[in-house]
């Protein structure tokens, strides 16, 4: 059953005050977490439906279920949910030590989901931890940092021309226009819009266009859009190269995409 807010609060509340060692929330929905903030915990979120996509000035990130993150002691953070639910792990500054110092985002492989279904078995908060779950921790938190990041991120540039033809592709991500044209319209020469579109956003131009598609895919998928009509509407002409793109990206494909972001809800082909 999914705790109510006030629990939540009063739980991080305790964390703050250092009152608490470790606190397991299950089944939770990223109520609390849509305005950027920061606080002296760390925090593991293992998403178990829907995504999770943080937008700021500089870019998109795009995490979709099947996914753990984590969020290290005094780390600014927020995002825009779609019906986020999944585990929530808060564990004091003295338990993130060996941890990264930088928020991380990695797939959650059968042995990282074990270890926080063991967890969850006893939801709630805990001024110490027992020799069992000072074994399951250490061995979580070895997870997280030999992990390797794998988040869709989605870099904005920075310079006022790039910016609007990259604009341009998230509010149209099936537009077909060539480089030529986008590059006429942004003043540059081709290879000028390649090179400096790539130096800003360490991405190719290629690379970007197809991030914004998939990002924008997931959007569709968890409205309840069905693989085929995502797929059109990204200006695929075949539900094979959305295919290709979902798997290259996530390892998924677009029907266990689609089964991930919308949890329990029938996925049409």
């Amino acid at each position: 059953m999914r705790q109510p807010t006030s629990v939540l609060l009063r739980e991080i509340d305790a964390l703050n005050r250092d009152a608490v060692v470790l606190s397991v929330i299950t089944d939770a929905d990223d109520m609390l977490n849509r305005v950027a903030h920061a606080h002296p915990h760390g925090e593991i979120f293992l998403l178990r439906s829907g995504y999770v996509k943080s937008v700021s000035d500089a870019g998109q990130w795009l995490i979709p279920a099947g996914h753990l993150c984590w969020i290290p002691p005094g780390a600014s953070h927020g995002a825009e949910i779609e019906q986020a639910h999944g585990v929530r792990i808060h564990l004091s500054g003295a338990l993130c030590t060996s941890l990264p110092l930088v928020p991380r985002v990695l797939a959650a492989t059968s042995l990282v989901a074990a270890l926080v279904d063991r967890l969850a078995a006893h939801a709630g908060p805990r001024s110490s931890l027992s020799p069992q779950e000072s074994r399951l921790v250490a061995v979580l938190c070895d997870e997280i940092s030999g992990a390797r990041d794998v988040p869709i991120v989605l870099p904005m540039p920075r310079d006022t021309s790039l910016r609007r033809v990259a604009e341009r592709w998230l509010r149209q991500p099936d537009d077909s226009a060539g480089l030529d044209e986008l590059a006429a319209g942004a003043n540059m020469s081709r290879r000028s819009l390649t090179r400096n579109f790539k130096a800003e956003t360490g991405l190719s131009v290629g690379l970007w266009r197809q991030i914004a598609r998939l990002i924008y895919g997931i959007e569709l998928l968890a409205a309840g859009k069905s693989v085929t009509e995502t797929a059109f509407t990204l200006g695929y002409d075949s539900v094979s190269s959305f295919a290709v793109l979902c798997q290259r990206h996530t390892g998924l494909s677009p029907g266990a995409l689609a089964s991930a972001v919308m949890g329990s809800r029938r996925v049409l082909p």
